[in-house]
């Protein structure tokens, strides 16, 4: 199977560590994420590795089985990132991860072994990484509900961290019917939102559709990188990664 690692910006709330690289190559434990998420990826068993690329694309590229571009990558959301792979996603199931994001082989083989169009890896126990990420989780999480595997809840703000079953992590697995099924719901959308519409809202709107979106958990060390104290976070409760 591919793979397919959205990793076209700039990651500004990480401040100096991105004014020469983009934030795929911020380093955790002395490891860039990007040789990270690639080492992992293979480990997991992926085949080969597409890199969707903007900010400072040319530092990517040796990482990259196949360079895609995002000429947009300022102006646009993740989800334009993700179309610059279309010719990938219209032809075969693939994994996606976000750039920023570091996560288990283990989780890796488990998505490409799941049945389903749209699988998304989650963390059951994610509240207890965000308590010590922020000093109020609910200001960063989102509701997450899900029943007997499949997600019937994402996005959306949470009144409590009893709502929030899980963390949808940036990883997930796409087969070309479940490629169309996302894109069927830009159909009511403005250009402008097409265009800065995140992953986590695509979701969301395919599941009130109707279209069945499941979720493997990871009990696995996992986290994402939005700045400069996750770094250090990461350093301390991870040394052995």
């Amino acid at each position: 199977m591919k793979a397919i690692i959205l990793a076209a910006g700039r990651g500004s709330r990480l401040g100096s560590l991105t004014d020469q690289r983009p934030k795929a190559l911020v380093e955790f434990n002395a490891i860039p994420l990007i040789e990270r998420t690639v080492n992992t990826l293979r480990a997991g068993g992926i085949s080969e590795i597409g890199i969707v690329a903007g900010y400072r694309s040319d530092m990517l590229a040796a990482y990259a089985d196949r360079l895609f571009i995002n000429p947009l990558w300022s102006t646009t959301g993740i989800r334009q990132s993700l179309s610059a792979a279309q010719a990938w996603l219209d032809d075969e199931p693939c994994v996606v991860s976000y750039g920023d994001i570091f996560y288990s082989p283990a989780l890796v083989r488990n998505l490409t072994q799941a049945q389903g169009d749209i699988v998304l890896g989650y963390d059951p126990r994610a509240v207890e990484l965000w308590q010590q990420r922020f000093e109020q989780p609910l200001d960063d999480m989102e509701r997450f509900v899900i029943d007997n595997g499949q997600i019937c809840e994402i996005g959306h703000r949470a009144q409590s961290l009893e709502q929030i079953q899980g963390q949808y992590m940036g990883l997930f697995k796409l087969t070309p019917v479940g490629w169309r099924g996302l894109n069927e719901q830009l159909a009511d959308l403005s250009t402008e939102q097409r265009d800065q519409v995140d992953m986590t809202s695509l979701f969301s709107l395919a599941i009130e559709a109707g279209i069945r979106v499941q979720g493997v958990p990871t009990h696995e060390p996992w986290g994402e990188i939005d700045c400069p104290s996750d770094v250090r976070l990461y350093e301390r409760i991870y040394p052995q990664l």
